[in-house]
């Protein structure tokens, strides 16, 4: 399995688990090719491999598994599009669950049925569409109704599964309150949602299975560019007033690499590694 192995940041959503650190298990290649991807973005390959990704045996991700695990960690699966492995999905999703850990499956939700075969074995899905079907194309590096048609569908399907469900809103240029709600609004009040600063980036891995991301400049013609900081915190906060029934299950995330500004009902807080 090519892949890599380290830490991640903290676990966002309100509740037990909140701040909890969390241990990126990430497995190449995927189905899509998002410019902005948080492991990779324009310093992947062809094979969308990063810098210091090696072929891991399914023995060696199930022992980093198991130590981190026992220190407390959240275990993330992720990519790459990591329900192109089902299998592996499951095997350590249920090795995590019987070390009594806890495993989330970071998704792009495209793979018609994935979902709900690996469901049983993971405790939660964190999904992350494309901006808006007018964004799509250009946000996940593919055409068709693979960039955002079916993948929403896919995730709006969640809400018949029994796992818990984060919903990563990456915030694009030209992205609105009604946008969200358009797309969204069937989840409120069944998924915590995660509205995270778009930073246009390359990452590379280290061999102590850390990762460090630098911003990159974006060209003038860019089509998918990042919403500004200010702008962020007022969509954010139009949406927390349109809806207040639902602000408890609302996040903004800004920042990232070094530090993140998670900003909830409770107030801020920064996080740093």
């Amino acid at each position: 399995m090519l892949g890599l192995i380290s830490r991640a940041f903290p676990y966002r959503a309100r509740g037990a688990r909140f701040g909890t650190y969390g241990s990126l298990v990430l497995v190449a290649p995927c189905n899509m090719a998002c410019p902005y991807c948080d492991v990779g973005g324009y310093a992947k390959d062809s094979q969308h491999r990063l810098p210091g990704w090696s072929e891991m045996s399914t023995a060696s991700i199930i022992d980093f598994v198991r130590d981190e695990v026992a220190e407390g960690s959240v275990i993330y699966l992720t990519g790459g599009e990591p329900l192109m492995f089902p299998e592996l999905v499951v095997e350590l999703g249920s090795e995590i669950r019987r070390l009594g850990g806890y495993s989330i499956v970071c998704t792009n939700a495209s793979l018609s049925g994935r979902l709900e075969q690996v469901s049983p074995y993971v405790d939660e899905f964190s999904v992350s569409l494309k901006g808006n079907a007018g964004l799509g194309e250009a946000a996940s590096g593919v055409t068709g109704k693979l960039a955002f048609e079916v993948p929403r569908r896919n995730t709006v399907g969640l809400a018949d599964l029994p796992n818990a469900v984060e919903i990563v809103v990456v915030m694009f240029d030209g992205l609105t309150v009604d946008d969200i709600v358009e797309v969204y609004a069937p989840l409120f009040g069944r998924a915590s949602f995660a509205f995270k600063e778009y930073r246009h980036k390359a990452t590379v891995a280290h061999a102590d299975h850390s990762y460090t991301s630098t911003p990159l400049q974006l060209a003038d013609a860019a089509v998918v560019r990042p919403m500004p900081r200010d702008q962020i915190r007022t969509v954010y906060g139009q949406l927390c007033d349109r809806y207040p029934q639902f602000v408890e299950s609302f996040t903004l995330v800004l920042g990232g690499g070094d530090s993140q500004v998670v900003v909830t009902s409770a107030g801020e807080e920064l996080f740093t590694p």
